[in-house]
């Protein structure tokens, strides 16, 4: 029974061959330029919050400095503004170093802890650092 020898180039072109066969029957090339094309969105779309954010903070000089003065964390935060202050809620656990490191930021801004609501918050009648 003759054997056939394939070289090594010849043996990729089958296996590549093999494999865009398998791949275009399980549709799965196009399930994943989908699954690019909506990560791409979605991107475009947490960039446009983001620069919502940024605006929306610029107009409130004590958010615009709790944003700049936590811009490592701002993922991690959420920061609201009310008519007389601004609370800063965590958006999930953090880790020690960086709950320390909101901590000392609202402290520095004459900010507080409020263990009821759950969230920091710094009174507009004091001044910022």
């Amino acid at each position: 029974m003759p054997v056939e020898v394939l070289t090594s180039e010849e043996l990729e072109k089958v296996v590549e061959e093999k494999l865009k066969k398998t791949l275009s029957d399980l549709q799965i090339m196009k399930r994943i330029t989908e699954l690019e094309a909506s990560t791409a969105k979605l991107a475009a779309s947490l960039n446009q919050l983001s620069t919502k954010e940024a605006k929306r903070s610029a107009t409130d000089p004590l958010a615009a400095a709790l944003t700049k003065d936590l811009a490592v964390l701002t993922g991690l935060v959420e920061i609201q503004g009310t008519a007389d202050s601004v609370t800063v809620r965590l958006k999930t656990r953090l880790r020690d170093e960086d709950f320390r490191t909101v901590k000392e930021t609202i402290i520095e801004h004459g900010g507080f802890w409020s263990s009821q609501r759950r969230v920091f918050i710094v009174p507009r009648n004091r001044t910022a650092k």
